[in-house]
């Protein structure tokens, strides 16, 4: 199921917008077509008085539930965009103490850096999307960890270990998705309130109709928001590697120094 729900995704956001409109839309029909009349009756007066406050009550705690699932998503991914800007300015920080090196080990250190960032961007990056991305340190990483060492200078092995502490924290981060009981819970109360709604207006077929169609909408609206954001790098809301791919550039272009 979650291969599925990764593979749709990746789908562009007007896409997955119409698909998750379409499915609620189903399930608002199933209910207007068949459990409405189970439960009112044909003429809608089986059920007897069914009071607004209970069709509110579900309301609220379909909204509170969802807003912290939706703060949870944008929190996360605040979190993973401010680990891709450290990881980027420790790697920047690493260029710059290292033009005050000997001509030799500054030499090793750019040409180490510069291999890592482009491993970062592209081979790493792709595997992001795809949740396949390899935790362990590249050997790329590990090689600008030596160069760092053989210099002596703590500066850099502290921005080393910026850096990797920053990949650490995108990588984690960024691959944590929400669990499946906390969407579970949202989608019953979703199919709760599209009921009640349904029943509110039990016997009134077209204020029924009109009910179901805009509270449909609406919570297609929601979840259609966080489907777009569910992956921090997937989607058309997707985290590029804008500020690493800046660090790559200086490095290519940088002028060669002996």
């Amino acid at each position: 199921m979650t291969q599925l729900i990764d593979a749709m995704l990746l789908w562009p956001s007007p896409v997955v917008v119409l698909f998750v409109t379409g499915v609620w839309a189903l399930v608002a029909f199933v209910i207007h077509r068949f459990v409405v009349p189970v439960i009112c009756g044909a003429d809608g007066r089986k059920l007897g008085r069914f009071e607004a406050e209970v069709t509110s009550q579900v309301a609220l705690a379909f909204g509170l539930l969802i807003s912290f699932n939706a703060v949870w998503l944008w929190d996360r991914n605040e979190r993973v965009q401010g680990a891709v800007v450290d990881e980027a300015a420790a790697l920047s920080a690493i260029v710059d103490e290292a033009e005050d090196l000997p001509p030799e080990q500054r030499a090793v250190v750019l040409e180490r850096t510069a291999a890592y960032v482009r491993h970062l961007v592209s081979v790493e990056w792709p595997t992001l999307a795809e949740s396949a991305t390899d935790r362990n340190r590249p050997p790329q990483l590990v090689a600008l960890r030596t160069a760092v060492r053989s210099t002596g200078v703590d500066e850099l092995k502290e921005l080393w270990k910026a850096a990797d502490d920053a990949r650490d924290l995108r990588i984690r981060d960024g691959l944590r998705i929400m669990t499946p009981p906390r969407w579970g819970v949202v989608v019953i109360l979703a199919t709760l309130l599209l009921v009640s709604i349904g029943a509110l207006h039990g016997e009134s077929r077209r204020g029924r109709v009109l009910a179901l169609t805009l509270v449909t909408l609406a919570i297609s609206a929601c979840f259609g928001v966080i489907a777009v954001q569910a992956r921090p790098f997937a989607g058309a809301f997707r985290i590029e590697p804008t500020e690493l791919r800046e660090v790559l550039g200086r490095l290519e272009t940088a002028p060669s120094r002996t």
